[in-house]
């Protein structure tokens, strides 16, 4: 297999890859854990935000969530931070928008698998 010389950029590309997909997984469940307990509570405003949460972000497209992160949320960064006097520059890591993106969308599908998972058990076990 000839790589050109591309050999090592590709497997750096891939460790990254994993990393991203490891800590989105991480992530992700215990998002869907907190929400499908949000779902079964018995508190209505919680039943209530976590329906919002699947509902909206299951209907997000992924690509729109990771772009909306990444720029939205450093504009949002600098305009919280503006309020304490800071005017540089704030930029948040394409890793941590990836993380905080695909975490989200894991989480919101997650939640609905947890549930379905926990409305399954009899009520004895």
């Amino acid at each position: 297999m000839d790589l050109q010389g591309f050999g090592h950029l590709l497997l750096s590309g891939a460790w990254v890859t994993l990393k991203l997909a490891l800590t989105s997984l991480f992530f992700g469940l215990l998002l869907g854990l907190i929400g499908a307990a949000a779902k079964l509570s018995s508190f209505r405003l919680a039943r209530l935000l976590g329906t919002l949460y699947t509902t909206l972000i299951r209907g997000i497209p992924e690509l729109l969530l990771v772009l909306s992160i990444y720029f939205g949320g450093s504009m949002l960064l600098m305009w919280l931070a503006s309020f304490f006097g800071y005017t540089d520059y704030i930029e948040i890591s394409a890793f941590a928008a990836g993380v905080a993106a695909l975490s989200i969308a894991f989480g919101a599908y997650s939640t609905e698998v947890f549930r379905a998972a926990l409305i399954a058990l009899p009520k004895g076990q």
